[in-house]
């Protein structure tokens, strides 16, 4: 493959370029093909720079690939957040990758795609060009966030251990609830609210509404980061919550959404889970007994070895707490309060931000790195004792009245 650059650096793929000048030779493996292929290709070369073009000649024989980017979907509506996911396929992230590479002529851009990536706030067109409307972090990108992210986590772990002593003797679940979604996640969330930082995305309208997308690109850097260890999701029940922490494994959750079938399915499916949030919540408690819920529980990897791998949280529970968790709370809210000009110059300055995109457009991204660090930080330090990073989730229900919680999580 040759890579043609002209004076202007403007890069185009030339596949043909032996042939334009009567040198067509079939690239086949072998290494007698091989070099024959190379000699030509650098005749090539030497002819096309008489005509004052500068050339960067590949000589692997395979191609290198091209940047590829993960899609992170933040949405309060299961339905929208696969919607994005199903378009979201291969031949669109290459049209966001391109972008991300350098912005496009309106023109460049099939107006169909151009339409959705508008509607799904991932690309924006003015004044002709179309450019990055979402946060697309780079390799390049990701080496300066983790550089820049990781010494403030390890400095802010320090005071979470400190303020968070309380913790040290609660049972794993709640350290980790209480302590680490609530305390860390959301305090650094009350900073972005009490500033007004970031896009109401949780309020945008359309087709892909309450719902937003972030990118990354798949590289060896993001990868060393590690899973989400502190990522969320919830299902309410009529008089508990229940509350799935991290990246991924066996949950009753994952187990029912893997029914993807009819729109009837799919509403008993719903139904089925709120039913067996409570359901769970009261076995735990010892408010009911049934031995097929509790050998369901064992599966979804609440129950193990006679025990419970879990728990419920009540205003009791909370209360006996809140001192801790409001400790944390304060400190990760001053903390990020005081570093947000950092974060600021940090986010200017990546791809996205060098296009245009605000920094409150890509700190739901940041945080997601942020929480990364600080979660394993807080597992190196022993604070963090339950078994995601093995198991890969963990369970805790709520009563839905403890107001503190469904302030933040609701």
């Amino acid at each position: 493959m040759i890579l043609v650059q002209n004076i202007a650096g403007r890069r185009r793929k030339g596949t043909t370029i032996l042939q334009r000048f009567g040198l067509g030779v079939a690239r086949l493996p072998g290494h007698d093909n091989y070099s024959v292929w190379k000699r030509l290709s650098q005749q090539a070369i030497d002819i096309y720079a008489v005509n004052g073009l500068s050339f960067i000649l590949n000589l692997k024989k395979d191609e290198d690939k091209a940047v590829k980017l993960r899609p992170i979907i933040a949405s309060y509506s299961g339905d929208t957040s696969s919607k994005i996911r199903q378009y979201l396929n291969e031949n669109v992230l290459a049209v966001i990758a391109g972008i991300a590479r350098s912005p496009k002529n309106v023109a460049e851009i099939e107006q169909d795609v151009l339409a959705e990536l508008v509607e799904m706030h991932v690309l924006k067109e003015q004044a002709g060009l179309v450019t990055l409307d979402t946060a697309v972090f780079l390799r390049n990108d990701i080496e300066n966030i983790l550089s820049t992210v990781t010494p403030l986590a390890k400095e802010l772990c320090q005071h979470i251990i400190e303020c968070g002593s309380a913790f040290r003797n609660a049972p794993p679940e709640i350290t980790n609830f209480l302590g680490g979604i609530i305390g860390l996640v959301q305090g650094m969330g009350v900073t972005l609210e009490q500033r007004h930082i970031g896009v109401d995305w949780k309020n945008y309208p359309g087709k892909y509404a309450r719902s937003k997308v972030d990118f990354d690109e798949v590289c060896d850097v993001y990868d060393a980061i590690g899973p989400d260890f502190l990522n969320k999701s919830v299902i309410q029940g009529e008089r508990y919550t229940a509350a799935f922490i991290g990246p991924a494994g066996d949950s009753f959750k994952a187990f029912t959404y893997a029914i993807n079938t009819s729109d009837l399915s799919k509403r008993y499916r719903e139904h089925l889970n709120r039913y067996l949030v409570d359901a769970y919540a009261m076995l735990v408690k010892g408010e009911v007994q049934n031995e097929s819920l509790l050998r369901s529980a064992e599966i979804a990897n609440m129950y193990r070895q006679g025990r419970w791998r879990t728990a419920v949280i009540t205003n009791e529970t909370f209360h006996e707490y809140e001192s801790a968790l409001q400790a944390i709370i304060d400190v990760t809210s001053s903390y990020y309060g005081e570093k947000l000009e950092t974060l600021d110059t940090l986010l200017r300055s990546t791809i996205a931000g060098q296009q245009g995109v605000p920094p409150a457009d890509m700190m739901l991204n940041l945080s997601r790195y942020i929480r990364k660090v600080t979660a394993r930080e807080l597992y190196n330090y022993g604070f963090f004792t339950d078994t995601i990073p093995e198991e890969g989730t963990l369970t805790v229900f709520y009563e839905n009245d403890v107001e503190l919680i469904r302030r933040f999580l609701i």
